[in-house]
């Protein structure tokens, strides 16, 4: 069974990116979202099963896939722990600049780094987090509503309708038909939340 990422695992991991980059004469560039982003850039997520990613150039720079494989078949991770499989899901109203923040560049300490790292803002993640609504997931789905909970508080978002305005934001058919998201979030468990949450703190 593969192993799950904690934050300094994944912080390590980036260290490593960020020196083969550098090595390469290169310079990476990207976003993390999801549970990913969350267990690096919060205080209320503490694993993820593995990283999503803004859209890689394809093919992979031979320097990128070996240190990704490298660093799975050390960590026991799964063999697509890194991928850019989210970008599908992400949304053409995001900006680049005003809904991220950079989190990061790796390897930490350095004045040269091969890697930077963002994180998408407490607002946009939360929309991302909507429109795929899994509170009802067996297997996911107290972790997805501990998430929006937490980051609604962050995101000042208190109300359903507000919840539903913020989604169609970002993603206009998905507001416009959003009886899904209506429903589980008028029904959603309150309680478990962080009394304090924060999103997002810094990379150090």
């Amino acid at each position: 069974m593969a192993r799950s990422l904690n934050r300094d695992k994944l912080l390590a991991a980036f260290d490593e990116i960020g020196r083969a980059a550098a090595a390469a004469g290169a310079q990476l560039h990207i976003a993390v979202y999801g549970g990913s982003a969350l267990m690096l850039a919060s205080n209320f997520r503490f694993s993820t099963e593995d990283v999503d990613v803004s859209k890689l150039e394809q093919p992979w720079p031979a320097w990128l896939r070996q240190v990704i494989d490298k660093l799975a078949a050390e960590n026991g991770w799964q063999p697509d722990w890194f991928n850019d499989g989210v970008a599908f899901h992400l949304s053409a109203l995001a900006d680049s600049a005003g809904d991220h923040a950079e989190f990061a560049s790796f390897p930490r300490g350095i004045d040269a780094p091969g890697l930077i790292v963002y994180v998408p803002s407490a607002r946009y993640l939360l929309a991302l987090k909507l429109k795929a609504i899994r509170v009802n997931d067996p297997l996911r789905g107290e972790q997805e509503r501990l998430d929006i909970l937490n980051l609604m508080h962050v995101a000042g978002i208190r109300t359903t309708e507000e919840a539903i305005a913020l989604l169609a934001r970002f993603f206009p058919n998905s507001g416009a038909s959003a009886e899904k998201q209506r429903f589980l979030l008028t029904h959603m468990k309150l309680e478990g939340a962080v009394d304090a949450p924060e999103y997002p703190r810094g990379g150090g």
